[in-house]
């Protein structure tokens, strides 16, 4: 008895798989038969090999049903955008005609009534720079949290940059008639720019100052408009030479063209 339920349990089970595979089968003809029935319609016809080998001239063939086009390199509109939004760079033009002078160097006097015509200094303001030890005084003005997490970006940042540097070395080789290579000189300053406003980015002033460093540059100058004590921080750490408080063109053409006098 116990041998006839064993062979009745083996022969349910068989017609329970068999019947899975039918009820699979059949749903899988009728996806296959549904997808044919799609792209075989009024509505989207087969694509055919003759269809795909349209000569260069046809500009919409008639493949898909008009769903997917041919479009030759003639019925394409060139359209070529300037990066640059031309009321922004007419403005800032106009900003560095007013402050390069006949020697092609931006005026000091000229900088510092930009300056704070644009807000990026108090107008009581005498100077356009940030002092040394004013950068000093708002590094030790930070709470410890600040100046632990700004000492750790510090310490990263420059750390790979260092790594980064060591790993372009000058190469040197053999070809007929003489040698072939390069070389990896710094340049001999950096200027680099941390944005102002609401939302200080102390880290625009690592990230550029920092690498600047490692990269050889014998003078790093930092300019942000309005800064707060964490970027002064920043870049007392960072140990720029010169800190300039100016933003936007004015901040740009002074360290391009060079201030007199600095």
């Amino acid at each position: 008895y116990h041998h006839i339920s064993m062979v009745r349990w083996t022969l349910v089970t068989l017609v329970a798989h068999l019947v899975a595979l039918i009820i699979l089968l059949i749903v899988g003809l009728a996806v296959q038969a549904r997808t044919t029935l799609a792209f075989t319609s009024p509505q989207y016809p087969r694509i055919s090999s003759s269809s795909l080998s349209a000569t260069p001239s046809t500009s919409t063939s008639k493949m898909a049903g008009g769903v997917l086009n041919r479009v030759t390199p003639d019925k394409v509109s060139l359209e070529i955008k300037d990066p640059v939004d031309p009321t922004a760079l007419s403005q800032a033009k106009a900003i560095l005609e007013e402050l390069v002078d006949e020697h092609s160097m931006v005026g000091a006097t000229s900088l510092l009534e930009v300056a704070k015509r644009l807000g990026d200094i108090p107008q009581d303001a005498t100077t356009f720079i940030v002092s040394k030890e004013q950068c000093q005084a708002a590094y030790d003005g930070l709470t410890p949290t600040e100046r632990t997490a700004l000492t750790n970006i510090y310490g990263r940042v420059k750390t790979f940059a260092e790594m980064q540097r060591k790993s372009v070395v000058d190469m040197e080789m053999d070809i007929p008639g003489g040698k072939a290579g390069h070389t990896v000189s710094p340049c001999r300053a950096a200027g680099c720019y941390a944005p102002g406003g609401r939302y200080p980015l102390p880290s625009s002033v690592l990230m550029t100052a920092v690498t600047a460093r490692a990269a050889g540059c014998e003078t790093v100058v930092l300019a942000s408009p309005r800064p707060a004590p964490i970027t002064m921080a920043a870049a007392h750490l960072a140990n720029v030479d010169l800190f300039l408080c100016v933003g936007g063109a004015q901040a740009i053409g002074a360290m391009a063209y060079g201030i007199q006098n600095l």
